[in-house]
């Protein structure tokens, strides 16, 4: 299993948001937000992997794929729903992570209306990593009992 990847990502996520606050200019805090959302949804990736292992499920390349597939186990479901429940944590931060992809952290557009300064992306981002540490840790408790 991949659950060493998966905390290393949570790691430098971690510390990409912490360098984020005490970073002085606003490229400098863009750069470490931008770095702690790439960690945090490369910890989503490695934790799928994890179950992925577990279940001795064929590999996948995208998150998405692996999550739009019929059959899946507990956890992976759990995570399906969230992507696809427009207002969860799981979608937005998908969601966020395109935007960084396709327009970097420039200031926010009309989509992301509740932000309004960049400190809002690291306050977004820690929830975000707070989201999926709760779930990575409770799901990592429950298949481990099986």
């Amino acid at each position: 299993m991949s659950v060493s990847r998966t905390n290393q990502a949570l790691y430098f996520a971690k510390q990409a948001l912490n360098e984020a606050s005490s970073a002085e200019g606003q490229q400098d805090i863009r750069r470490h937000q931008e770095a702690a959302l790439f960690h945090i949804n490369s910890a989503l990736g490695a934790f799928c992997q994890e179950v992925v292992t577990q279940y001795g499920l064929p590999p996948f390349r995208w998150v998405s794929d692996l999550l739009s597939q019929a059959q899946l186990p507990q956890e992976l479901k759990e995570l399906a729903i969230l992507l696809e429940t427009k207002d969860s944590w799981l979608s937005q931060l998908t969601t966020q992570y395109q935007r960084v992809l396709t327009q970097g952290l420039g200031e926010p557009s009309k989509n992301t209306a509740l932000i309004v300064s960049q400190s809002d992306f690291s306050v977004l981002y820690r929830n975000y990593l707070i989201e999926l540490e709760n779930l990575i840790q409770r799901m990592r408790e429950q298949y481990l009992e099986c």
